[in-house]
């Protein structure tokens, strides 16, 4: 749950909690060796002491409850399989981990199929930053990816892949690209900067045909991102947006599909779900410019784009399908929309916009990274040796992966002018910085991060024509790796850029 930051579970002492309807058993604490509750000289942000223990509860906005006290144990996530707890590659990320014996429990954490809640807001007390502190990971971040499946059992679901410490490129269909995270703590907050309707739908940020038209929501960018801002939040089923979205919405969708949206059920079609609109929500870049080595804005998917916004083609493009945002109910054989448009201030990205993409939380970093995806649930599990060596690594890239540039540092902000002299043909010679993520700093015999920048440079024939003199690689050591390259531009260049022209 990206929208809160504790992590909680129903304990063996736990009444009516609702066992029958999770996937596992109530945790006997009495079968751990290293299970201790904390005393009240120990207790941790949100606990009370009371009775020798230290409690603490949640509510939600919904109205769902718990109750629980802090504990510490031997903490690690697994596979899916039923005996991936005894995989020594997993095991080997095994931290002491402050969590929640739950004691009591109330609305639908009673009835969900998952037995309890684990907080991965950007808070000191969540596993991704234990893990990080403990250096079983290399950065504050990880990976969501997942998708609505139509069945479910207390066996689990196969609906998608969590990743720690960085993202799984083999889940992509398409580059990431990256949102600019507007706080530093708490919860992930993005920058709405526009919202459209697409029509004859489409599953992805790009259309399928040129028979597809794009209608511009006018909306108030100040009243859509009041308040907290717009979260994404894993723990929301649904998308709410800033009230005064409804009626701009409502006019094009109707205009668009010739149907009244609302949030009452209605039958449909499979043809007819796919012939709704698409809804395309514009966020803030990271990096207002990309590096052009990757091409235009226009070519990569996810971005915007020229077309859709001249001023701001490199902003991310989040496709909201209506396999998604419409709710389908078996019994009643019925879909619902749940896009909402209720907010007083600010918004939620809920579950339903989060689907069909491997989402990046880079607290590290401050930004929101967007890939799309199917979250194809896979087995690979790394095989491991008697001697405790792994002998397969399940399909890992063996080259370091880096995300997308971002200039960080413009060439007019390192010439020197000085040699101008008033002729505006003067050449000045400076150099520009960018900067990239390293997603995954690959295996040992592949390729270092440093080579993958001279060889992405060597491949391409467009940069070398641009700059025929290699750039310079080099790595910080802390998940960051950066280019440099040597720049020139004219006086009359660099003083209009300074004007803002």
């Amino acid at each position: 749950d990206t929208g809160s930051h504790h992590t909680a579970f129903p304990c063996k002492e736990c009444a009516k909690c609702g066992e029958k309807h999770h996937t596992d058993h109530y945790y006997d604490w009495s079968r751990s060796e290293t299970f201790r509750p904390l005393s009240c000289s120990e207790c941790e942000p949100g606990g009370k002491c009371s009775g020798g223990k230290c409690i603490f509860s949640q509510s939600y906005t919904e109205g769902s409850s718990w109750k629980a006290y802090q504990v510490k144990d031997q903490f690690f996530c697994g596979g899916n399989e039923p005996d991936a707890w005894h995989n020594p590659i997993d095991r080997s990320y095994a931290i002491e981990f402050t969590f929640g014996c739950q004691t009591s429990e109330t609305g639908l954490f009673i009835t969900q199929l998952a037995d309890g809640i684990m907080g991965m807001a950007a808070n000191d007390a969540t596993l991704t930053k234990r893990l990080y502190d403990a250096n079983k990971i290399e950065h504050k971040m990880f990976a969501m990816c997942f998708r609505r499946e139509l069945h479910q059992s207390k066996e689990g679901v196969t609906a998608g892949v969590l990743t720690l410490g960085g993202v799984d490129t083999r889940l992509h269909s398409s580059p990431m690209v990256y949102g600019r995270n507007t706080v530093n703590r708490g919860w992930f907050t993005v920058f709405i900067r526009g919202v459209y309707l697409r029509s004859n739908g489409g599953q992805t940020s790009k259309p399928d045909s040129s028979d597809q038209h794009i209608t511009k929501l006018n909306i108030n960018v100040l009243q859509v991102n009041s308040g907290k801002g717009v979260i994404v939040d894993s723990g929301t089923t649904d998308t709410y947006f800033h009230r005064s979205l409804k009626g701009p919405f409502e006019q094009a969708f109707k205009a668009i599909s010739g149907r009244s949206h609302s949030n009452r059920a209605i039958k449909l079609t499979k043809e007819e779900l796919l012939a709704l609109p698409t809804v395309l929500v514009q966020l803030d870049a990271f990096k207002d410019k990309i590096d052009p080595a990757l091409g235009s804005p226009d070519s990569i998917p996810g971005l915007v784009g020229s077309e859709i916004d001249p001023e701001r083609p490199a902003d991310v493009l989040l496709a909201i399908p209506a396999t998604h945002y419409m709710e389908y109910d078996t019994k009643a054989d019925a879909y619902t929309s749940r896009l909402y448009f209720s907010e007083g201030s600010g918004g939620v990205l809920g579950a339903n916009s989060m689907m069909g993409h491997d989402i990046l939380f880079d607290w590290e970093n401050g930004r929101v990274g967007f890939a799309e995806s199917s979250c194809e649930y896979y087995a690979d599990v790394a095989e491991v040796g008697e001697d405790g060596e792994v002998e397969d690594e399940a399909g890992v890239e063996a080259d370091c992966i880096l995300g997308v540039p971002s200039l960080s540092q413009e060439c007019m902000d390192s010439v020197d002018t000085s040699v101008c002299h008033g002729d505006g043909t003067t050449k000045v010679t400076g150099k520009e910085k960018w900067t990239m993520v390293v997603e995954s700093p690959g295996l040992k015999g592949g390729m270092s991060c440093e080579e993958i920048i001279l060889r992405d440079y060597a491949e391409d024939i467009h940069e070398e024509h641009e700059h025929p003199e290699p750039p310079i690689a080099f790595c910080d050591g802390n998940g960051l790796c950066f280019k440099e390259r040597v720049c020139q531009m004219t006086c009359d260049d660099v003083m209009n850029e300074e004007k803002g022209d």
